[in-house]
């Protein structure tokens, strides 16, 4: 049996799958499965993959990153699992050093910064979006929708953990948030998040696959938020605190559409909006131009 079990989910990614694959395969920390998922996929996908002699291919319906992720733990043979999106990569020593690390703390769920590759210079992935460790349900909550601080890529964690909650959300709305679900789901469980503050892995920005429309990203989120709210046993307090964060994502959705010049869109959204969340926004808009973006 393998120490770490490493999933990839991959829909049509046929244009940068061998790059995470190969990341992988360069690893100093050699005692590892790669199993990737393939969500469907009707282009050259399921050829690359099965080139690779490491590789155990696992095909299934289309059915989004949830399911496949999910497949990928129903398949992996380790106790221990750790994703990489099919169009992310990670650095050399990534393995090495996150086990080492949760072997130190006796951690069960662990996430690291990664570097964000897009048109400009990387820069790390924490400039951007705060990490938070320890038990976090708050931060969840509070700071997500604008500081998504965990990105399936950094993380490694306890198949079991995963599983013992649902694994990754397949109920939502919208495809998006799956992640975020499953990682509400773990934090109302008490599990401790560990965060090691090394840049391991690469996030890639601005191709076609990703979903870097911020505007669709805050509808998405109006969405999600609510069926949390229904679906999960969230105790009262952390209700009252969702309530004020869907009140506050109509500022951040004005903002989104005034960026983009859809004024006449934004004007209502304006008009439920409050000076105190406006504020907010210019505080965090100012701290990221503060913070340090070199690696």
């Amino acid at each position: 049996m393998p120490a770490v079990s490493v999933i990839i989910p991959a829909y049509n990614a046929e244009a940068f799958l061998a790059r995470a694959i190969r990341s992988v395969e360069a690893q100093s920390f050699r005692d590892f499965e790669i199993v990737v998922i393939d969500d469907g996929s009707v282009d050259g996908t399921a050829d690359l993959a099965r080139g690779f002699g490491s590789v155990r291919y696992v095909r299934g319906s289309h059915g989004g990153e949830a399911v496949a992720r999910n497949r990928g733990l129903e398949e992996a043979r380790s106790e221990l699992v750790a994703f990489v999106d099919a169009d992310d990569e990670w650095l050399p020593e990534k393995l090495a050093r996150q086990i080492e690390f949760m072997q130190k703390l006796g951690s069960s769920f662990s996430y690291t910064d990664s570097y964000i590759v897009g048109d400009g210079p990387r820069v790390r992935y924490s400039t951007l979006a705060r990490p938070r460790s320890g038990e976090i349900l708050s931060s969840l909550i509070d700071d997500w929708l604008d500081e998504a601080f965990i990105i399936p890529t950094d993380v490694m964690a306890s198949r079991t953990l995963l599983q013992s909650v649902g694994g990754f959300e397949t109920g939502l709305p919208t495809a998006s948030n799956a992640d975020y679900g499953l990682w509400l789901k773990l934090a109302l469980r008490g599990t401790r998040f560990d965060y090691l503050d090394e840049p391991l892995a690469l996030y890639y920005r601005g191709h076609a696959s990703d979903s870097s429309d911020a505007v669709a990203m805050v509808e998405r989120y109006r969405l999600a938020l609510p069926y949390f709210s229904s679906t999960y046993a969230f105790p009262e307090e952390a209700q009252a605190r969702i309530a004020r964060v869907l009140g506050r994502s109509t500022t951040t959705l004005a903002v989104e559409l005034l960026k983009q010049h859809r004024f006449r869109e934004a004007v209502p959204h304006l008009r439920r909006s409050s000076v105190r969340d406006f504020a907010r926004k210019g505080r965090l808009f100012v701290s990221r131009r503060l913070m340090p973006m070199g690696g």
